[in-house]
């Protein structure tokens, strides 16, 4: 039945790609806006309830090179479809979890998903376009995956109820069944035809391993300090193993990932500018959604429509930015270091907030601002980093950005949380009413005013200090995103500006003899 379609359409694809993208960046931060209603429900402290976020993460952050190479190993579609299979699985088993462990438990396998899905969703995109039309494609991807972030709390907002948790869950069933269907009917299949059958299975362990340990530490920092024994420890254990990996990559006849990437300037900048970056956007996400919702005390829904200014923003800006990016050549970097400047004025916006500031005075000029950037940056530095390399090495780039991603999210995370309790713990001897209150520090710490009257007010001024402490590090963070885009310099690889799309040059490798543009031939 699936035979008697007579074409696929390049924008078909997009659309449904991004059906599945959508499905679980919307899913990542949703979770955020039900944390409290789990919490009751299954019984769980907060710390439970923070793994539920953790565990995700780290799959997000250590498996997608592996799956990025096993799409081109094993064929791009069928990959992701596997994917997808198992995140709607896992989010079944998520929606009917009994207990705490075990919504830990399925939430991990749903983040495997996740990592499957995720960098082969650009592979399959940039593979169904040709070189003139890769650049908008990229923009609407890069426009789904910021709006996806972002709209998340407002999406959570909608779904939670009460205790009523599950549907954050459990929707995903049958949006996830159309993208599974439609992905088989309108996805065009794609594999990398010059790269060897065989898989690093060594440097896959490694490289995960690595990875695992560096986000652990990430978000061990958070609790204990960065000096620490456990987070010394980490660090050190992760930088030892990915040493090691890069040992056995350098000896390996089937490397995971090709080292000479590294060597090409514009894919380097543009990867250490997407971590940077999301750690300054995506790691500051978390305590804005707190300082709405413990603080100023906006309902889940009220805190997801806070949002929604910069996610219109981020919507209408990607497709124009990711258009733009491909034609501005060598200027692309200048696109890119204004994305980062943008985000860089809004943060040092909210660093002017004081405890008398509300949303319209205080966070909506900074959102519009915000919402700008962001769009300009995801777009332009995702268009940067895949475009510097040969078509064929889109799925490993894929997989190595969204590495750089999560562990920019994760890194910034834990180091804007770290500012803020080191910001609270300073503060509290000093408070008018509070040092003596050891009891009311738990709750500070999780944004939440104590008290009334004269108490209230110290404990809301302490908040609002901490958070401006916050927004002071992620503009900081948004300098040296800034300064790592000063070192792209935008290249197209040889290939010609026209060329088909990835998929018809690379399954013409199929036939014996035939030579595509990117110079691979039938294995």
């Amino acid at each position: 039945m699936f035979g008697i379609l007579p074409y696929r359409s390049p924008w078909l694809s997009l659309v449904v790609v991004c059906l599945g993208l959508g499905l679980l960046l919307i899913d990542l931060f949703a979770v955020n806006v039900a944390l409290p209603a789990i919490g009751r429900s299954l019984g769980a402290d907060l710390s439970e309830m923070e793994w539920i976020i953790t565990v995700y993460v780290l799959m997000l952050g250590v498996f997608p090179v592996v799956m990025g190479r096993l799409g081109d190993l094993l064929g791009r579609r069928r990959t992701f479809l596997a994917g997808l299979f198992l995140f709607i699985l896992a989010s079944l088993a998520c929606g009917m979890a009994t207990d705490i462990r075990e919504l830990i438990a399925f939430r991990a396998l749903q983040g495997l998903g996740a990592s499957i899905m995720m960098p082969l969703s650009l592979t399959l995109v940039t593979a169904a376009f040709p070189a003139s039309q890769r650049g908008l494609a990229v923009g609407i991807w890069g426009g789904v995956s910021g709006l996806g972030l972002i709209a998340g709390p407002l999406v959570g907002g909608f779904l939670v109820h009460g205790d009523d948790w599950r549907w954050i869950f459990l929707i995903n069933l049958p949006v996830g069944l159309v993208a599974l269907l439609a992905t088989r009917l309108f996805v065009e299949e794609s594999k990398d035809f010059s790269a060897s059958g065989r898989i690093d299975w060594m440097g896959a362990g490694l490289l995960s391993g690595g990875l695992f340990l560096l986000i652990i530490a990430f978000f061990l920092v958070r609790e204990a300090g960065w000096v620490a024994v456990s987070v010394l420890g980490s660090f050190a254990g992760s930088a030892l193993i990915l040493a090691l990996f890069v040992m056995v990559e350098r000896r390996s006849q089937f490397p995971l990932i090709d080292l000479s990437l590294f060597r090409n300037t514009t894919f380097l900048a543009a990867t250490a500018s997407v971590a940077l970056f999301s750690a300054a956007v995506f790691g500051m996400q978390p305590f804005l959604s707190l300082l709405m919702q413990n603080t100023w005390d906006f309902t889940p829904l009220q805190g997801g429509l806070g949002f929604l200014p910069a996610t219109a923003l981020v919507a209408a800006t990607m497709p124009v930015a990711g258009w733009l990016a491909g034609k501005l050549g060598r200027r692309l970097r200048l696109a890119i270091m204004g994305g980062s400047l943008a985000v860089l004025v809004s943060s040092l916006l909210l660093a002017a907030l004081t405890p008398a500031s509300g949303y319209m005075d205080g966070l909506l000029p900074a959102f519009l601002i915000r919402g700008i950037g962001i769009g300009i940056v995801i777009s332009t530095t995702t268009f940067a980093a895949v475009s510097a390399l040969p078509a064929v090495k889109i799925g490993l780039a894929s997989g190595i950005l969204t590495m750089a991603r999560q562990v920019g999210t994760a890194g910034g995370i834990a180091l804007l949380g770290s500012v803020y309790l080191g910001s609270i713990e300073e503060g509290w001897g000093q408070a008018s009413g509070l040092a003596s209150n050891r009891a009311a520090l738990a709750a500070v710490r999780m944004f939440q005013t104590v008290g009334d009257g004269p108490l209230q007010s110290a404990s809301n001024a302490l908040i609002v200090s901490g958070f401006v402490q916050i927004a002071l590090a992620a503009a900081t963070l948004c300098a040296l995103a800034t300064v790592a885009a000063l070192f792209i310099r935008h290249r197209a690889p040889a290939e010609e500006p026209d060329a088909a799309p990835l998929t018809a040059r690379t399954e013409a490798t199929a036939v014996p003899g035939l030579e595509v543009a990117a110079g691979s031939k039938s294995g």
